[in-house]
């Protein structure tokens, strides 16, 4: 061995686990971030459907069920209530009108081996809609 090859095998041993830590990085806390993600959103359907069927009765009623407008209020409370049975910790933002209800959650997931290269947080964002729907 030349003194110009001394030392090659190291540098190839440490670029290949480098290699190795990212590819588990993204392969684990990637899943993490896939299944949280799906929590978010299961979340938030289920919230904007509970707040989407908290209907103005009296407008209901008075149409015999062909107009359907949402109760803000009430649609506002069953969304809030919705989340906070599955206690995740998100910011949630409500949008709430006669039509509908309209949700987004951010979350983040703190992450393992992506850790290791400088990534501490894969941030997470969903989005759900429900709308009433008049008549038979």
């Amino acid at each position: 061995m030349t003194g110009s090859e001394r030392g090659q095998s190291t540098v190839l041993v440490l670029g290949l686990a480098i290699l190795c830590f990212a590819v588990a990085g993204i392969a684990v806390d990637g899943t993490r971030a896939f299944i949280y993600r799906r929590s978010l959103q299961n979340a938030a359907d289920s919230a904007a459907q509970a707040g989407a069927s908290q209907l103005d009765a009296l407008t209901y009623y008075r149409t015999g069920g062909d107009t359907v407008i949402v109760d803000e209020r009430e649609a506002r409370l069953a969304a809030e209530r919705s989340l906070n049975l599955r206690a995740l910790p998100v910011d949630a933002s409500l949008a709430i009108d006669d039509s509908g209800v309209q949700i987004v959650l951010r979350g983040t997931v703190t992450t393992s081996f992506l850790g290791l290269i400088g990534i501490r947080e894969l941030p997470v964002a969903v989005e759900a809609r429900a709308e009433p729907i008049a008549g038979d």
